[in-house]
C-alpha cells in the first residue's frame, strides 16, 4: 500500500485551496448567519413601526396602497445590483409588504375563478403573498358584491376584452362600475406586476378593484368608460376620444342587442373625475363619460433583466 502523504506545512496549507476550503466555508456560513440576523432584526423593527401606525390610526381606510407599493418596487429595481434575480427581490418585498398589511387589518381577497385551477388564483397568490386569505368565486358579480359589502378587501377580476374567445370576455363586469352599480368601487391595480413571465408563472392578466380611489404613482394609466351610438365604428370611436385628448391605448367595446355601445378606453395618466377631457367626450356625442379607475404601470420586462 502507498504510504500516507506527509502533513502539509503551514506554507503549503496557505497556498493550497484544498487545505483552506473547510475554514473558508465555515467563515462564509457564519457571515450568512450574521447577515440573516441583521435582516431579521430590521424586518421586526419595520413591523413594530407599522403596528405603531396602526394603533395610532395614522393610516386611514384600506391599508392597501398600490401606488405606494409601485414606487417602492420601482426604486428597488432601479437600485438593485448583484446576482440576485430581480423578480426574486420583488417577491421578497411583496411578501413583506402584505405581511405588514395584515398587521393593520384583515385582508381577504376575492378572486374570480369559474373553474378549479384558474390562473387568476395563482396570479393573486403571487401578488398578495402566502399569508393573505383568498376566496374563490365563480362569477364576477360575486366578486363585486363581496368587495362592496366589505367581505373582501379587494377583488381580482379578468382583464376586459372584447375578443369573444378571450377568458371572461362574455362577462363585462366593468359595465357595473360604469353605471354606478359598483357601490363606490374603482379599479386600483393591474396584475401581474412582474411582467417577465418565466416558465411556470401564471399567464393570466387581471385588474384589482377596491373601495378606494386610485392614487398617483408617477407613471399610471386610467380606464375611461362611455356610451356611443351603435353605428359608430371602433376607428371612429378611437378618433373621437383622441380628439378630446384621451387617445386610447386600447378600446374594449360591448355591443348590446339594443341600445348604445358600452366603451372602455385605456389611456395614459391618472384621469380625475373632473378632468375637462371628459366634458369634451360628452360634447363629441359620447355619453356618460366616467373614470372607473386606474393603476400604476408595471415595469417592463427590460426592468427585470440582469445587470
Amino acid at each position: 500500500m502507498p504510504a500516507d502523504p506527509p502533513p502539509a506545512t503551514d506554507a503549503e496549507a496557505e497556498s493550497d485551496p484544498a487545505w483552506r476550503a473547510p475554514d473558508r466555508l465555515a467563515a462564509l456560513r457564519a457571515e450568512i448567519d450574521r447577515v440573516d440576523g441583521l435582516i431579521h432584526q430590521l424586518v421586526m423593527q419595520r413591523a413594530e413601526v407599522v403596528a405603531a401606525l396602526a394603533e395610532l390610526r395614522v393610516k386611514r381606510g384600506a391599508p392597501f396602497r398600490p401606488a405606494r407599493e409601485a414606487e417602492i418596487m420601482r426604486r428597488l429595481l432601479a437600485n438593485h445590483r448583484g446576482r440576485l434575480p430581480k423578480p426574486t427581490l420583488v417577491g421578497i418585498w411583496r411578501e413583506m409588504i402584505m405581511g405588514m398589511t395584515l398587521i393593520q387589518a384583515p385582508f381577504p381577497v376575492a378572486v374570480w375563478s369559474p373553474e378549479a385551477g384558474s390562473g387568476h388564483v395563482a396570479l393573486a397568490r403571487e401578488h398578495f403573498g402566502t399569508a393573505v386569505p383568498l376566496r374563490w368565486m365563480r362569477t364576477t358579480a360575486q366578486v363585486l358584491r363581496a368587495v362592496s359589502a366589505g367581505e373582501a378587501a379587494v377583488g381580482v377580476l379578468p382583464l376586459p376584452q372584447d375578443d369573444p374567445n378571450a377568458e371572461g370576455a362574455h362577462d363585462p363586469w366593468w359595465i357595473a362600475l360604469m353605471r354606478g352599480d359598483g357601490s363606490g368601487l374603482s379599479v386600483i391595480a393591474r396584475l401581474p406586476f412582474v411582467t417577465l413571465r418565466p416558465e411556470g408563472a401564471p399567464r393570466a392578466q387581471a385588474l384589482v378593484v377596491g373601495a378606494l380611489a386610485p392614487e398617483p404613482s408617477g407613471e399610471d394609466r386610467s380606464l375611461v368608460a362611455f356610451e356611443a351610438a351603435p353605428e359608430l365604428s371602433r376607428a371612429r370611436l378611437s378618433d373621437l376620444a383622441a380628439a378630446a385628448g384621451l387617445k386610447p391605448r386600447s378600446l374594449v367595446l360591448h355591443r348590446a342587442e339594443r341600445g348604445p355601445t358600452a366603451c372602455l378606453a385605456e389611456v395614459d395618466g391618472l384621469v380625475e373625475a373632473r378632468d375637462p377631457r371628459l366634458a369634451a367626450l360628452a360634447e363629441a356625442g359620447l355619453a356618460r363619460p366616467i373614470v372607473i379607475g386606474g393603476w400604476p404601470v408595471p415595469p417592463p420586462e427590460s426592468a427585470f433583466a440582469p445587470e
